[in-house]
């Protein structure tokens, strides 16, 4: 039993902070069902994927984002043509409405329009926080030591690239950053300038202490886009979105998976807190991102790609001991490189979680 001296959300915001904590916090994405049952106790399946996950969620983690179950599978057809194929714990674009960057821009002019045309009223906000505070229940009602103390929910919020290149597919995206650059601009700031206008309708530091900033902008071995177009049309957005968040009492942790060395400067200039998740195997480890950015709080760090998929127990434990000793024991919530997925070792997460709740703090 893990030691419980602070309440989850005193000992989230105490590490981020670089405060004693009794224990290092346990940040992650709960996707595979044999974790979830075996924290749960009971049987998972798409019915009661919410109140389970939530009860997993309240015994295993700290802090977490994406609470919900898993999906039953199927398609779905969105208004704007895009067709997604879901299954439990995944989904994927199978058909697009265009098939060159021609059709692609015309496609875009109705997004930008849709993006512009997003209002965010209090009746939006208040939809957002109940489903928060429902959430929060959930995983209170797991708490194991009784006291309905509820995981802190992260709350995303995305510059807005990610999408863009998802909906576009990588390929055409690219070609019309090449051929139509005015428009990939357009299309980003309208998706931008929807965003801060849902960051001002949502905020509430009493719900929503941080905030998950971020685009996927890289791959194991670079950025996915140059640092230069990065720095020109992207970056300047990702200040005015933590500086968003900033005003209105909420600390910014700033995912992308991958080597982001390339631009890591630019991500400290634009204000950000804290970094996730730490792709080990894109050479973004716990020491090597502490010892050049001391100011930043981490999570994540535990490669799930081959560690907590392929390895052992032990060897799990190993590394979680040294990524908090590389942390000091202080700024760091610990927890996998992206998140705990279907082919993660139940035993290694198991690992992972107790070397968390049992390693002394210095």
């Amino acid at each position: 039993m893990p030691p419980h001296l602070l309440t989850k959300r005193e000992r989230v915001l105490r590490a981020i902070h670089f405060q004693e904590t009794d224990r290092i916090p346990v940040y992650d994405i709960l996707q595979n069902d044999a974790v979830i049952e075996h924290y749960a106790g009971q049987r998972l399946t798409v019915e009661n994927g919410l109140r389970v996950k939530g009860l997993a969620i309240g015994r295993a983690l700290d802090a977490t984002r994406m609470p919900e179950g898993p999906a039953a599978p199927g398609i779905e057809r969105w208004e704007n043509g895009i067709v997604i194929q879901r299954e439990r714990w995944t989904s994927w674009i199978i058909e697009r409405p265009f098939h060159d960057v021609p059709g692609l821009i015309e496609w875009i002019k109705g997004e930008i329009e849709r993006s512009r045309a997003m209002i965010f009223n209090p009746a939006y906000a208040k939809q957002l926080h109940d489903q928060l505070r429902e959430r929060m229940a959930l995983s209170a009602a797991g708490d194991p030591t009784g006291r309905n103390d509820p995981a802190v929910m992260i709350v995303e919020s995305g510059v807005g690239l990610t999408e863009m290149y998802w909906l576009a597919g990588m390929e055409l995206f690219s070609y019309l950053i090449a051929e139509a650059p005015d428009w990939v601009e357009e299309w980003l700031d309208a998706r931008h300038r929807a965003e801060l206008r849902r960051v001002a309708s949502i905020a509430d530091p009493a719900l929503i202490p941080i905030a998950l900033t971020y685009d996927d902008i890289a791959c194991k071995r670079a950025p996915l886009f140059s640092p230069a177009w990065l720095r020109r049309l992207w970056v300047p957005r990702l200040r005015q979105l933590t500086d968003a968040w900033h005003e209105r009492g909420a600390v910014c942790l700033f995912h992308s998976d991958g080597n982001l060395w390339p631009v890591m400067d630019d991500l400290v200039a634009a204000g950000i807190d804290g970094l996730n998740p730490l792709e080990v195997l894109a050479g973004m480890t716990v020491r090597a991102v502490r010892e050049r950015y001391p100011r930043l709080f981490l999570t994540g760090g535990v490669d799930v790609s081959q560690l907590l998929t392929n390895g052992t127990p032990e060897e799990v434990r190993a590394v979680c001991a040294q990524n908090i000793r590389d942390a000091g024991g202080r700024g760091y919530l610990i927890g996998s490189s992206t998140e705990l997925h279907w082919d993660v070792r139940l035993e290694n997460a198991i690992a992972m979680f107790e070397t968390a709740w049992r390693t002394p703090l210095q």
